[in-house]
């Protein structure tokens, strides 16, 4: 019997270890998603951080301005962002900031000309 809780913990521990990659995420990427970086690039800055782990429960570690730093995550719907090869001629003009000031599965995604609602692929 003792064998058995034995061989039952390691398979529990296995199967705990491969979750993050069945959910799509790498081991130590947590949940939800990075804030968009709209900051310009005014300097060069060490990195803050390299990945998740090294950052507080409720934050990942993302790009912004122009270095990798632990930042308050957000909520991220699922499906990815359309790629829009286009370049805009006029000012940019963003009508969202995240995916949850959009309506249903719509994603909040960078366009052309800024950031808007938009079916994810």
């Amino acid at each position: 019997m003792r064998a058995q809780s034995l061989l039952l913990l390691v398979a529990l521990l296995a199967l705990g270890s491969q979750l993050p990659v069945a959910l799509g995420r790498k081991k130590g990427e947590k949940s939800g998603g990075c804030p968009p970086d709209d900051g310009p690039c005014l300097l060069s800055v060490p990195d803050q951080c390299v990945d998740d782990s090294q950052c507080p429960l409720r934050m990942k570690c993302c790009h912004q301005a122009c270095f990798r730093q632990c930042v308050r995550k957000v909520s991220v719907k699922k499906g990815n962002c359309p790629r829009d090869p286009l370049r805009c001629l006029s000012p940019v003009q963003h009508l969202c900031s995240k995916d949850s000031d959009c309506r249903g599965r719509n994603r909040c995604c960078l366009g052309a000309c800024g950031r808007d609602c938009r079916n994810p692929v």
